[in-house]
């Protein structure tokens, strides 16, 4: 199913690639990714609810259907549409022996493109969404809104050790690197928003702007569920002496948690998978409750009196100021749960390990389990105890503040996005989004962006709709290179066709 649904966005358009971003729609991945202050139908339910009040067309009723978006951080990137669209599956499709080999130039060629500036470590993201269903329904107190969506995103993070021998500081000890993180997690959300002006505060001042508070709990239901992390480094203590530090942590329920059972029942790794993980998107293993909250505080200017006129005008001109906190909440796993958990140890070795892997590590769906028992040279899984049972895993809850200024036609933003933990969907890194919209035509909606991110490449964005009074079509694109001398290459795509407006 997996494969259908990544050949039908596809095939819409091409490119998108961030981290740490709340919802993925054509609007907000085209502006740089950013949105806690643009976005305003029901998909501000997962970004700031607090948005759903602003009227920013004359009508008041929204409903979509399938708004899908799609990116992935590539280990490799191809310019040829065809073999970039084969490599995206690898990421998101499971597990499948022999699909990941690489010949030493590719080697090579990974190097060079993620380890630059002396890097230990390679971090990656691939991410899938689809907001199923919406609807939003606004008039001048107050805004209802309901949305469904499905959302599977996988990082990791490799360390250069894994590709070569080369000896480098880590952070301030020599030695080499091989530590292997990898987070999967797909989650199923049922959002009812609600969204109020508080009045008391907008009276207080002279000039015409309106403060917004929203707020959106839902029911979560967990999919396939991994976090996994192996901190594996390799020490020189000086007079010929090595050590070997490693941590190894390891939680995985349903078909990620059956196949870890397997193998530890004496299967072989390869077997396992094949027998639990694979492109079913749609069974639950947890259940969960979230939250997301946001503030809106509008200033409309000029002759923008849509805060004292909201059935008769729309906002065109007007600065707008957002704070919001996403995905507050947790999941209680239930199905085939299992953790293995180990100290920090250090033990003497021998020497550095001098053998490299010949196939890239792409976060596919059970790939760490057969990468580690593959090219371990300890195998973190059968070295340390494992405990069955329940677990429960927090939300991936990031914050987020934004600013907009609109006028007529034009509009310009700005965000910065951090999570509080690291995990399948946020990282803890500082991210900042910059776009802009140019209307030319009043239907017609140019926008362009970029994200930037300490230690993720830079992507720009581009995007177009088509916005009627009754319904619209939203496409973005987005690209990435990784050097000034090197061609783009498109790494995703967003797209809604299916919004209407009553």
């Amino acid at each position: 199913m997996k494969k259908t649904l990544l050949a039908i966005v596809w095939a819409l358009l091409c490119g998108l690639y961030s981290y740490a971003q709340p919802v993925l729609t054509p609007r907000n991945v085209a502006l740089g990714g950013g949105g806690s202050t643009y976005i305003t139908d029901y998909n501000a339910n997962f970004y700031n609810p607090a948005n759903l009040m602003i009227q920013d067309r004359r009508r008041n009723v929204d409903f979509g259907l399938l708004i899908t978006g799609t990116y992935f951080n590539a280990v490799q990137n191809f310019t040829d549409l065809n073999q970039q669209r084969t490599n995206l599956e690898n990421y998101i499709t499971a597990f499948d022996a022999g699909s990941y080999s690489i010949t030493p130039a590719e080697r090579n060629e990974i190097l060079e493109e993620n380890y630059v500036r002396d890097r230990t470590t390679s971090l990656h993201q691939t991410r899938l969404d689809v907001t199923l269903l919406g609807f939003k329904w606004r008039n001048d107190e107050r805004a209802y809104s309901i949305a469904i969506r499905n959302r599977i995103s996988s990082s990791f993070e490799v360390g250069k050790g894994w590709y070569s021998d080369e000896i480098q500081d880590i952070n301030g000890e020599t030695g080499i690197n091989r530590t292997l993180n990898h987070r999967y997690q797909s989650l199923y959300e049922i959002s009812i928003g609600f969204a109020e002006s508080f009045r008391f505060f907008s009276d207080m001042t002279p000039r015409l702007d309106e403060f917004n508070f929203g707020i959106a709990p839902k029911l979560v239901l967990g999919g396939a569920f991994q976090d996994a992390g192996w901190d594996n480094r390799y020490i020189d203590l000086g007079s010929g002496q090595i050590s070997n530090v490693r941590k190894f942590d390891y939680r995985a329920s349903g078909n990620f948690g059956a196949a870890t059972q397997q193998y530890l029942a004496g299967t072989p790794a390869q077997t396992a998978l094949a027998n639990n993980i694979t492109d079913e998107i749609f069974s639950p293993y947890g259940i969960g409750a979230g939250l997301d909250i946001g503030f809106t505080y509008l200033i409309t200017i000029g002759s923008d009196l849509s805060t004292i006129n909201e059935n008769e005008q729309q906002t065109n001109k007007s600065l707008r100021l957002s704070f919001s906190i996403t995905d507050i909440g947790f999941v209680n796993y239930y199905d085939d749960g299992i953790t293995i958990s180990s100290d920090l140890d250090t033990v003497s070795v021998s020497n550095y390990p001098t053998s490299q892997v010949n196939d890239a590590f792409v976060g596919a769906p059970g790939q760490f389990l057969d990468f580690t028992d593959q090219y371990g040279l300890t195998n973190p899984f059968t070295s340390n105890s494992s405990k069955e049972g329940n677990f429960a895993a927090l939300l991936p809850t990031a914050v987020h503040a934004g600013a907009l200024f609109e006028i007529n036609r034009i509009k310009l933003m700005g965000d910065l996005s951090i999570g509080l933990t690291d995990n399948a969907f946020n990282s803890t890194k500082i991210l900042a989004s910059v776009g802009v919209e140019i209307r030319p035509l009043k239907f017609l909606p140019l926008r362009a962006g970029t994200q930037l991110a300490t230690e993720l490449p830079s992507y720009f964005s581009f995007g177009a709709a088509i916005e009627t009074k009754l319904w619209d079509i939203s496409l973005a694109t987005q690209f990435v290179s990784r050097s000034f001398d090197e061609n783009p290459t498109i790494t995703g795509v967003t797209a809604a066709v299916f919004q209407f407006h009553f």
